[in-house]
């Protein structure tokens, strides 16, 4: 698999913004670029279970200054602000917001979508990673939340 990908894809604006990659943790770590010129920020599922776990660990990755206020609209103006757009890789993706609220889910792809708009004409990308037996798990999750996505 990580022979076939073309990176490319996070130096573009194109849609679409969020990619699977159907594999082990490693693999993606190993294959991700690392001369693309891009800042990859990586990101822990297993640590963005909660709806207060992600705000830590996305402030964590991203670098977020300290009077980031771990809110969903602080999280959407910080995204926006970031001046080289952003590549983010979340491992064990199919933990994200588990133990939160249905509405997490929602909000946060709509956060999302709206950091990926205001930072037009950078780029802005999420990769999922994700164990082969969960994929479709987290496929249905992105389905039901509207949110087109593609297989690396």
């Amino acid at each position: 698999m990580a022979d076939r990908v073309d990176w490319s894809f996070l130096a573009s604006t194109q849609r679409p913004r969020v990619h699977i990659w159907p594999g082990s943790a490693s693999a993606l770590v190993d294959a991700a670029p690392a001369e693309q010129g891009r800042m990859l920020r990586w990101l822990r599922g297993d640590h963005m279970r909660t709806r207060q776990g992600l705000m830590d660990e996305w402030a964590a990755a991203a670098q977020f200054p300290p009077h980031f206020g771990g809110t969903w609209d602080s999280l959407r103006d910080s995204l926006s602000d970031l001046p080289e757009g952003g590549a983010f890789l979340i491992l064990e993706a199919d933990q994200l917001l588990q133990d939160a609220l249905p509405e997490d889910g929602i909000t946060l792809m709509a956060v999302l979508a709206d950091a990926a708009e205001d930072l037009a004409p950078q780029p802005f990308h999420l990769v999922l990673q994700v164990e082969p037996a969960r994929r479709g798990d987290l496929v249905e999750g992105l389905r039901a939340l509207k949110v087109a996505f593609r297989d690396l």
